[in-house]
């Protein structure tokens, strides 16, 4: 049964559920788009304040150049004097006396110390004692490797500006290939003044959202004593950066606070060899942006329910006013009667203006409908009265219960003389022998019944079926035309193939037939005319296997 509604609930019931769904959408789109923009301006704060380190970072990269290429010269004047005074013999006296010159005569310099490195990587002799006996080879691989074939080709080498790990001063080292294949080094260590330490600097750069920028060398001690420490986790993401001259493509972002706060880890490292690494973090704060989209979204929000509330309560107004005169409408219909009212509803007027011709209308066709009805009642009751006449009248067969063929010739004759159209179907049993003689009288019998059971599901109560021999049917289909006959007969056709398919009997029912629609003959030509048209189906059927058996031959 359907759900019955009223015409105020159609309307608004429906238009508020695309209006709701409408609103879902808007939210959607409003949500995603929202988020996709302010996505864009976040990746695109990172990528940006990225480029700026990056382009700082190179930009003074030029000032640690010229002061490496200067204080280098110095460094490669103080190793070879240095190692004047070693090969002149009474070194630690004169080196006391050469040190406390040279830190006199250079103010820049805070200390001086030397190293003599044996061919196998090993300090054997310094005066910073903490180097001592320490291997290079092993500690240090790749770099004394690289140092040995420097020195092999250039006998002395002066490295560029480097930061000690502990105190983030400048230091330069300088190396000196001796006569006995041992090297000797110099370490300088400069003051931080004389050398602009850029890395302090690094506040500087100004960029939207940027809280603090913090840099470290490679054992994570910060460059400012300003600067917080790292912890483990940090450590890490360091070092599982590679370092580079250019980090736009080579960083990692770390979100806290649902991305109001991002971390931005970088690994810068100069051309040109030289021996350090900075290690920098970017602190960003997007708190204020997050709120920002989380307050558009949230007036959005308000806006679009405010839009559906007053939608609602203006289909809601226009609902009921569609409603009351249509009520009205049908409360005059019911009491049979129409008053002229005028509603400034096109429709609704139109439709009271022609309710009085339709019902006119109406009555005359069901009056005409209900005479119609009584005839065919009569009718139907004359047919049943002349069924049960039939029935004391004719002989049925025995085991079927059909009527036989004397019984069809009186049933034949009242029909026509009803002037009643009708069709017939010819139908044979076509392997009713071949079963009778393999299986005996009674599968015969049994086919014979199964084929009547069909026959009889397939036809109306009001037709007829005559068993006029032992393999023969014929059935009267009455007040039908040829193409409905053609149809009945499919259907009769279409169970005898399932009944094959489906049974587990020792038996297939297989059947030839001609369908005949009278049209004045006697009874005689009927049943002639039926007959010859079946034996044309089983002849085809026949020269059909014949093909068939030759081919296999």
């Amino acid at each position: 049964m359907l759900n019955k509604k009223s015409l105020k609930d159609l309307l608004f019931n429906n238009v508020f559920v695309i209006m709701l769904v409408l609103a879902l959408i808007m939210i959607l789109i409003t949500v995603l788009s929202t988020n996709i923009f302010f996505k864009k301006l976040y990746n695109s704060t990172i990528k940006q304040s990225v480029i700026a380190l990056s382009r700082y970072f190179n930009d003074n990269f030029k000032y640690l150049d010229y002061y490496s290429v200067e204080y280098g010269k110095k460094v490669e004047k103080l190793l070879d004097e240095m190692y004047s005074v070693y090969t002149k013999g009474n070194f630690f006296s004169e080196y006391k006396r050469f040190k406390s010159e040279k830190l006199t005569e250079y103010p820049m310099i805070r200390d001086i110390n030397y190293y003599i490195i044996s061919k196998d990587g090993i300090i054997i002799q310094t005066d910073y004692q903490k180097d001592l006996n320490l291997n290079l080879a092993q500690r240090i691989p790749n770099y004394w490797k690289v140092l040995n074939t420097r020195l092999v080709k250039e006998s002395k080498f002066i490295e560029k500006i480097s930061f000690e790990i502990k105190t983030n001063y400048p230091r330069i080292y300088g190396y000196r290939l001796m006569d006995n294949g041992n090297i000797f080094e110099i370490g300088v260590l400069f003051d931080e003044r004389a050398i602009p330490k850029f890395y302090k600097g690094i506040d500087s750069i100004s960029f939207n959202f940027i809280e603090g920028i913090y840099s470290y060398n490679t054992s994570f001690i910060p460059y400012s004593s300003e600067y917080p420490l790292l912890d483990k986790e940090e450590k890490d993401i360091f070092n599982e950066l590679d370092a580079s001259k250019d980090f736009t493509q080579n960083f990692i972002v770390k979100e806290l606070s649902n991305g109001k706060r991002v971390y931005i880890y970088l690994k810068w490292q100069p051309e040109n060899g030289y021996p350090l690494v900075s290690l920098t973090k970017i602190i960003l704060d997007f708190s204020d942006l997050v709120k920002t989209k989380n307050y558009i979204i949230f007036i959005s929000l308000i806006l679009i329910g405010l839009f559906v509330f007053i939608f609602t309560l203006y289909i809601n107004y226009n609902a009921l006013k569609v409603e009351k005169p249509l009520l009205k409408l049908i409360k005059d219909i019911e009491n049979g009667k129409v008053e002229e009212i005028e509603t400034n509803i096109i429709e609704i007027d139109t439709l009271i203006k022609y309710y009085s011709h339709l019902v006119s209308t109406l009555v005359k066709k069901l009056e005409e409908e209900e005479n119609e009805l009584i005839n065919l009642k009569k009718k139907f009751e004359m047919i049943e009265k002349e069924r049960d006449v039939l029935y004391d009248m004719a002989l049925k067969d025995e085991l079927t219960k059909f009527f036989n063929k004397k019984g069809s010739m009186k049933i034949f004759q009242r029909i026509i003389s009803n002037k009643e159209s009708f069709c017939v179907v010819y139908i044979n049993l076509d392997n009713y022998n071949n079963v009778l003689e393999r299986m005996g009288e009674n599968v015969a019998d049994d086919m014979i019944i199964t084929l009547s059971e069909i026959i009889k599901k397939t036809i109306r109560d009001r037709d007829f079926v005559f068993r006029i021999s032992e393999d023969e049917f014929l059935v009267l289909i009455r007040y039908v035309n040829l193409e409905i006959s053609q149809k009945i007969l499919k259907r009769l056709v279409d169970f005898v193939k399932k009944f094959n398919i489906t049974t587990d009997k020792d038996y297939k029912i297989s059947i030839s037939y001609g369908l005949l629609e009278y049209k004045g003959q006697s009874v005689e030509k009927i049943y002639i005319e039926a007959k010859k048209k079946m034996e044309e189906m089983k002849e085809k059927k026949k020269e059909l296997l014949r093909k068939l058996k030759n081919n296999k031959e």
